[in-house]
């Protein structure tokens, strides 16, 4: 593994444990089997799908409202213009990507490209971009642009931390106006998602000598608001009329930004602002709020417990079922609340390659004491489960302070205590219990894990991704079936989504029966908005404003 890789995996490892903004996603060293000789197979993306949105307390319908009006929307962040920690928002309004997560599923849909094409080895992918799609200074989008952008990307000199995962890539080229040709070097399907959904700056942006960190005047894109002006931490709109998807219905657009959620909190109680996002760890900023409409997503990080195979009592299943059998998910929603709902597996509900019918262990005390005692764990006068005299003993670790993990922890160590198992809870500030994570010197981690896009999680749960140090399979989990699926949806002829969804459904299932991880709940994330904003129709998949060009201010 060369310095840069190392550098990036360093990163990674606290921006993914943190859960903070988008996490680009480290890959394994491993080499694949020598894929097959390139031949191309042709896949046309489905038509975006557009969710009609509700119109609360009104009679009117959305298309019945006026056009213009104003909006303010408020975001946590700095002034600081690096492509890698824009705002969400800034993101959605100035750029646009190849391919759009469907905000249903996840599944990807046509964006600046009309289709694409993988080679049947996955080692080659063709965009066709559509036409009539020009800059915000009304040039037209080319492939020299999308070529740029992501060659400039993946340069291994990029200061910062990539904004996506790039293994394996090689170059990005265009061969005429329309089309962009990226090569791998090796079959790398995952690299279908991360690179189609980047997003696009022109050429000039993506070459500037200052790139990543861009200038004011450099805020040139596709997307369906055109920069106005800005100024410290305010930024202008207005509508782009030359929108490939139509133009926004709203005429003047101001995002503000704020140091925490308290201080947008205060932003929004005073009017200064119409709509804010708040994060699961932010939930305490939506007390006593008036007059807003809150809408719910589920996070795209879920919370699991993760089992450490190396720990002697857990390395045996039956003692991971019983522990799970344990857990009362619906009372963990209600320690954070009631803002978050039940998982079965590393997927959020609806993702497009999650079979149906699958489900985590229920809620049954008398199993999980019954796998105990198979286990040889037998419980004494006072209830304590012991084998050949040594108690059972298990260590639970998670972050301090923070506002989901801690009172899930309680309520964990509660549970399980109740089996006659002698938890001892351990609460550590984030940087301790990350470095306890990747040296694996834990028997429980009450975790939350970024979900990609993309079905490979070859990362969290291969075989080969268990380094101490390093790897972010912190269980030290191992099932050769699991590996063999990762691997061949890495390579899936032509990138194929059937037999993608496939081979996830045998890792989801295979994960359920081996409990490498207790997977527990989603939490909720929070759209905050006055009454008058409509049309918002946040999505786990596709993000908060996926559709901002459909609002509508009263």
């Amino acid at each position: 593994m060369n310095k840069h890789r190392i550098h990036i995996l360093i990163v990674l490892s606290l921006t993914l444990l943190a859960a903070c903004g988008q996490a680009p996603i480290p890959t394994s060293d491993a080499t694949p089997t020598p894929p097959p000789p390139p031949t191309v197979a042709k896949r046309t993306v489905a038509p975006a799908v557009t969710r009609a949105a509700a119109v609360s307390g009104s009679s009117q319908t959305v298309a019945q409202l006026p056009e213009g009006g104003a909006i303010a929307i408020g975001a946590i962040g700095n002034a600081d213009l690096d492509v890698n920690t824009l705002v969400p928002f800034l993101q959605s309004a100035l750029y646009d990507s190849l391919l759009r997560p469907n905000p249903e599923t996840g599944a990807l849909e046509p964006g600046l490209a009309e289709s694409y094409q993988v080679s049947s080895d996955a080692a080659t992918i063709t965009f066709k971009l559509r036409q009539g799609v020009h800059w915000h200074n009304g040039d037209a989008l080319t492939a020299a642009d999308v070529a740029a952008t992501i060659n400039a990307l993946a340069n291994p000199d990029l200061r910062g931390t990539p904004v996506t995962d790039l293994s394996y890539f090689k170059k990005a080229t265009a061969p005429d106006d329309r089309t962009v040709v990226v090569s791998l070097s090796e079959g790398y399907c995952p690299a279908l998602t991360s690179i189609g959904t980047l997003k696009i700056l022109p050429r000039a942006v993506a070459e500037s000598s200052n790139f990543p960190v861009l200038q004011a005047n450099q805020l040139i894109g596709t997307g369906p608001l055109k920069l106005v002006s800005t100024s410290q931490n305010l930024y202008l709109f207005e509508p782009n009329r030359d929108y490939y998807l139509g133009v926004p219905h709203i005429g003047s657009w101001t995002l503000k930004l704020y140091s925490d959620a308290n201080a947008m909190r205060a932003a929004f109680d005073a009017k200064q602002i119409d709509l804010m996002v708040l994060e699961p760890r932010e939930a305490s900023a939506l007390k006593g709020i008036q007059e807003a409409t809150v809408l719910k997503t589920a996070s795209p990080e879920p919370v699991m417990l993760l089992f450490n195979l190396e720990s002697v009592a857990l390395n045996d299943l039956r003692v991971r079922q019983a522990v799970s059998f344990a857990l009362d998910r619906e009372t963990l929603l209600k320690d954070i609340g009631g803002q978050g709902e039940a998982l079965d597996t590393s997927a959020l509900p609806n993702y497009w390659a999650l079979p149906k019918g699958l489900a985590s262990p229920s809620f049954d005390v008398a199993r999980a004491k019954q796998l105990l005692g198979e286990a040889g764990w037998n419980a004494g006068g006072d209830g304590s489960l012991s084998k050949g005299g040594r108690p059972l003993t298990i260590e639970l670790w998670t972050e301090a302070d923070d506002p989901v993990l801690e009172p899930l922890a309680f309520g964990i160590r509660e549970m399980i205590a109740a089996l006659g198992i002698n938890v001892q809870m351990e609460l550590d500030d984030q940087p301790g219990w990350i470095t306890r994570a990747f040296s694996h010197r834990f028997d429980l981690l009450l975790i939350t894990r970024k979900l990609p896009l993309d079905p490979d999680q070859h990362w969290y749960w291969q075989s080969d991704q268990n380094a101490p140090g390093s790897g972010f399979n912190f269980g030290s989990y191992s099932n050769t079936r699991v590996d063999a699926s990762f691997k061949a949806s890495m390579q899936a002829n032509g990138c194929n989504s059937a037999t993608r969804a496939n081979l996830f459904g045998d890792v989801s299932r295979q994960l359920i029966a081996d409990a490498p991880a207790a997977f527990l709940l989603t939490p909720s994330r929070f759209m905050v908005a006055r009454d008058r904003v409509l049309g918002l129709d946040p999505s786990s998949f596709a993000g908060d404003f996926w559709n901002m060009a459909d609002w509508r201010v009263k």
